[in-house]
C-alpha cells in the first residue's frame, strides 16, 4: 500500500484535506451583493428566480446549486463546469519519467485503497439536515468533491508549475465553498467559478 509521505508536500496537502479537512461547514469569506436573478436552470424549475450572489457568483442553497451544476444546457455567460474541467485536465501532461509514472500509479492506488469518495461522504452525511439535502444529494456532493480534489492532487503531482484553475478550485474548497459552474468564458483560464457556500461573510 502506498504511503502518503512518498508524495510531494503539495500533493500531501490535498490528500490531508480530503482525509480530514472541513468541507462546507464554515463561512465562505467574500464580498457579495445578494440579488435575485434568472439563471439557466433545468426546465422542471419553470424559470423560477433563485438567489445568487452576483459579485462572486455564489449560491447559498445547495439543491439549487446542484440543479445548476447538472444543467448541461446553460447559456453564456455561464458554461457547463464539467466541460471546463475537462478542458483544464488537458493541460496536465503525461508522466515524463519513471519516477513520475511510479508516483502517478501510487496516487491511483492510494485513492482506491482509501476511497476518497467514502471519506468525503462520511463527513457530509451528518450535515444533510443542516444543508437541507436528501441522501442522494449527499452522494452527489461527495462524488463532486472527491473527484475535484483528486484532480487537484493530480495537477500538483504532474505539473511543474501550479495550475491556476485547479489551485483556485482547491482554494474554494479550503474556504468552505464548492464550485458548481463557470461564468465569463468557455476557456478555463479566462472565466470564474460559480460557487456554492452554506454561509457567506460579506466584507
Amino acid at each position: 500500500m502506498p504511503a502518503k509521505d512518498m508524495f510531494p508536500p503539495q500533493v500531501q496537502e490535498v490528500i490531508d484535506f480530503i482525509e480530514k479537512g472541513d468541507v462546507l461547514t464554515g463561512t465562505y469569506r467574500a464580498a457579495v451583493e445578494s440579488i435575485h436573478v434568472a439563471t439557466q436552470l433545468p426546465e422542471e424549475s419553470h424559470g423560477k428566480m433563485i438567489e445568487i450572489h452576483t459579485s462572486n457568483h455564489l449560491f447559498t442553497d445547495l439543491q439549487e446549486a446542484l440543479e445548476f451544476y447538472r444543467d448541461e444546457d446553460v447559456e453564456p455567460p455561464y458554461y457547463f463546469l464539467l466541460d471546463i474541467t475537462a478542458e483544464a485536465l488537458g493541460d496536465i501532461p503525461a508522466a515524463t519519467d519513471d519516477e513520475q509514472r511510479q508516483l502517478q500509479r501510487a496516487l491511483i492506488e492510494y485513492e482506491e485503497e482509501h476511497d476518497f469518495y467514502r471519506l468525503i461522504k462520511e463527513r457530509m452525511t451528518p450535515l444533510a439536515t443542516e444543508l437541507h439535502i436528501e441522501s442522494e444529494h449527499v452522494d452527489q456532493v461527495a462524488d463532486i468533491i472527491s473527484g475535484d480534489l483528486y484532480h487537484c492532487a493530480t495537477a500538483r503531482l504532474l505539473m511543474k508549475q501550479p495550475h491556476p484553475y485547479f489551485e483556485q478550485m482547491f482554494h474554494i474548497y479550503r474556504n468552505q465553498g464548492m464550485p458548481v459552474g463557470w461564468v465569463g468564458s468557455e476557456l478555463p483560464d479566462e472565466g470564474k467559478f460559480v460557487i456554492y457556500a452554506q454561509r457567506v461573510e460579506s466584507n
